[in-house]
């Protein structure tokens, strides 16, 4: 298999690898854990990213005149960014949880039946933090994927003619990015406060901080890449007769790609070192069971 565009094909084939190595440890995570665990969102990030991966082959091999191969590629990816915001919050609640016994960023269902039945407002009166983050995050993610989906049907030697729905089309990515990287800096913060104010410790925490910087990073190249022609695939100079230039890929695989295949990797993690530290307590009791029965008898 030739591809047309050199560079743009064997990054797309490297992390299609990597991330289909990503999917069968997500998948066997899921299928071990539920899916309703909070695992099943980096599952869907999973999914989206080897398909995203698929496209930008397929654009690779096909070359520049199947354009909407990229498009597809890039509105999978931003669906891959979105999970893992979710993920990474609720990660923040589990820990609440585990340490504390509840977390005040989500209500549980008693929680949400006492509040109906005592206020007149029975439709907002539930409404959790979790709620509110995620009904934030939609509306952000359609933004995004209306932006990128508004010029698929323009030609490109009209490309100047087009004026009214370029500037749509950065509007709508432009707000979408925006809120994606307010959404992860709340995370962030979040995640600083449970672990200084409420004393909330443990690996999962420690994971958190390790991949919030590359979630950082991904948010903004998120809003650099609309406003930076280097980094704007919707930039023609980013194109050559192949297809798409040897910047152009280092900027998206190196700001994008690689940040979010790292904090999904920290977060595939969790699950592996949970296990790891429910085998270490479980021999602790093992041997302390033995141990009292040992003086018992004696």
């Amino acid at each position: 298999m030739g591809f047309e565009s050199t560079s743009s094909g064997v990054a797309a084939s490297i992390y299609l690898g990597l991330y289909t190595l990503y999917l069968l440890l997500a998948i066997n995570v899921v299928r071990k854990k539920g899916f309703k665990s909070i695992y099943t969102a980096l599952l869907a990030f999973g999914i989206f990213r080897v398909g995203g991966q698929l496209c930008g082959v397929a654009f690779a091999v096909l070359g520049i005149q199947y354009w909407p191969w990229l498009v597809a590629y890039l509105v999978l990816t931003a669906e891959g960014y979105f999970s893992l915001i979710i993920a990474a919050f609720y990660f923040i609640v589990q820990c609440q949880i585990r340490q504390n016994g509840r977390s005040w960023l989500c209500k549980c269902k008693e929680e949400r039946k006492e509040e109906q039945e005592a206020s007149k407002f029975k439709h907002t009166s539930c409404l959790s933090w979790s709620t509110v983050f995620h009904l934030v995050l939609v509306p952000a993610n359609a933004l995004v994927i209306g932006g990128g989906t508004t010029l698929t049907g323009i030609d490109t030697d009209r490309w100047d003619q087009e004026t009214d729905k370029i500037n749509t089309s950065k509007g709508l990515r432009t707000a979408g990015q925006a809120i994606f990287l307010i959404q992860t800096i709340i995370v962030i913060l979040l995640l600083v406060y449970v672990y200084v104010r409420e004393k909330v410790r443990g690996h999962t925490i420690y994971l958190l901080f390790a991949a919030s910087p590359f979630l950082l990073v991904r948010g903004i190249f998120g809003i650099l890449s609309i406003f930076i022609d280097k980094m704007n695939y919707y930039q023609l100079s980013n194109y050559d007769g192949a297809g798409l230039t040897s910047d152009f890929v280092a900027y998206e695989y190196c700001l994008a790609t690689t940040m979010e295949f790292i904090a999904a990797s920290l977060f595939i993690s969790n699950y592996y070192l949970d296990n790891s530290e429910k085998d270490i307590l479980d021999e602790n009791f093992s041997k302390f069971e033995s141990d009292e029965s040992s003086s018992i008898n004696a």
